[in-house]
């Protein structure tokens, strides 16, 4: 056992197109991600992951427990809420357009989301960073990489005098044919020690 290997502290939510390359392990903890990676959004709630699988039992008559079993589905859910509310954010989770005109003489600067009866739903990777602290007081970065996922808003936005308003988002990961068996889904890094030379 090591208190080193708890982790605990906010996370850094990031998106890409989909095929964008994960930043090298290298990469310092809240450096910029490179490529088409950008810094996502700050979050109201924590970020909870949830991998699950469905499984098969393989059972004969001979005997009275399984002899072996095997995945038949699988899932990646990544969920927060959003704290900043715009438009560019409210068309990831709506699948929708968001378009930004800047103020002119005549007219209002304005933003602008619409949605409905388009039956595509829109495809990013996704990733989010933490850190933990080494047994030495080190810091070093964790970092989740989902290659290819859709989004949704999962519940409804309260527009309050008491709380301000956040965007419920859920990440749903699909599978990246690209990726070898055993890779296609999501990756899990942490970074444990720094480079050597």
């Amino acid at each position: 056992m090591a208190i080193a290997d708890i982790l605990s502290g906010p996370i850094t939510l990031w998106t890409a197109p989909v095929g964008e390359t994960p930043p090298v392990a290298e990469t310092a903890h809240g450096a910029a991600w490179g490529g088409n990676w950008v810094a996502y959004a700050y979050t109201k709630a924590p970020l909870s992951a949830n991998y699950t699988f469905e499984e098969l039992d393989i059972k004969v008559e001979q005997e009275l427990t399984a002899l072996d079993r095997r995945k038949v589905s699988e899932a990646l859910t990544l969920e927060t809420v959003l704290a900043e509310l715009t438009a560019a954010r409210l068309s990831v989770v709506t699948s929708g357009t968001a378009t930004s005109t800047p103020a002119a003489a005549a007219t209002v600067g304005k933003d602008e989301m619409v949605v409905g009866g388009e039956r595509a739903v829109d495809k990013r990777a996704w990733g989010f960073e933490g850190t933990f602290t080494d047994a030495s007081g080190v810091d070093f970065p964790m970092r989740v990489f989902v290659w290819k996922a859709t989004a949704k808003m999962t519940a409804g936005q309260e527009y309050s005098s008491t709380d301000y308003v956040g965007i419920p988002i859920q990440i749903n990961a699909l599978v990246d044919t690209t990726k070898a068996t055993g890779q296609k889904l999501w990756k899990w890094q942490r970074v444990t020690a720094a480079a050597t030379g």
